[in-house]
């Protein structure tokens, strides 16, 4: 059954000629197939847009079905399973042709995706980062605008587009995924804390690029949000 199994896979977007040692491809055959890939093709539209609520809203139903048959054409083997759907959107807008008039949609579908990533990520691991911490900083007023749509009461929300460099956390520190504006500090602190540095590295950028900001007060700001386990590790 794995042979058929795959061979109808394969069908639903391509030729059927793969299904011929078990379907007749008479007209009733094939007006069967397209029936399964009907079905298929709207259930991967389905699963597409409950991954990327926020490009829905900003370009409606209608637009949104027509990029996410686009595609599926170019990405056959995209799995219509909720959780693994679509990783590759936000790359395919920024080519996608009638998405060039809306620079912001590609990164904000990014971080639609980051919340998605966050909310199946592991409640532990290694550390100092919580695992579902995702970090992003834009030239641009995405992170603001990507909050009024999908937290429209966070502080910073704003319906605006603006070249203004912005930096956002999403993370699930509980139950639920959160997302909050970073002050440049708080950035500072937790980009270096991602890439590695000591904690010494981390203490000295924070002296000289944010000197009127607590060390101690911006770790212990970090660790009460939920996405530091620990202070990073002191080199011998």
């Amino acid at each position: 059954m794995s042979d058929f199994h795959d061979a109808f896979h394969r069908a639903l977007d391509g030729p059927p000629d793969g299904l011929s040692p078990w379907l007749t491809l008479d007209a009733r055959g094939l007006a069967g197939l397209s029936v399964y890939r009907n079905t298929a093709t709207r259930g991967r539209i389905e699963a597409l847009a409950a991954n990327y609520p926020t490009v829905v809203q900003v370009v409606g139903e209608e637009w949104f079905t027509g990029a996410a048959r686009a595609f599926g054409r170019q990405h056959p083997e995209a799995d219509a399973v909720l959780a693994a759907c679509g990783e590759a959107f936000p790359s395919f807008l920024t080519t996608f042709p009638p998405a060039q008039s809306l620079p912001y949609l590609a990164p904000m579908a990014r971080l639609d995706r980051a919340w998605t990533e966050a909310h199946l990520a592991p409640d532990d691991g290694p550390g100092p980062l919580h695992p579902s911490a995702r970090l992003f900083r834009f030239g641009w007023s995405v992170p603001a605008l990507w909050l009024a749509h999908r937290y429209p009461d966070q502080s910073g929300a704003a319906m605006r587009w603006a070249p203004e460099t912005q930096a956002i956390l999403i993370h699930r520190p509980q139950d639920g995924v959160r997302a909050r504006l970073l002050t440049e500090a708080e950035w500072t602190v937790l980009d270096s804390i991602r890439r590695g540095l000591t904690r010494g590295a981390v203490m000295a950028r924070v002296l000289i690029e944010h000197p009127h900001r607590d060390y101690a007060d911006l770790m212990a700001e970090l660790t009460a949000w939920g996405v530091l386990y620990s202070q990073p590790e002191q080199t011998p």
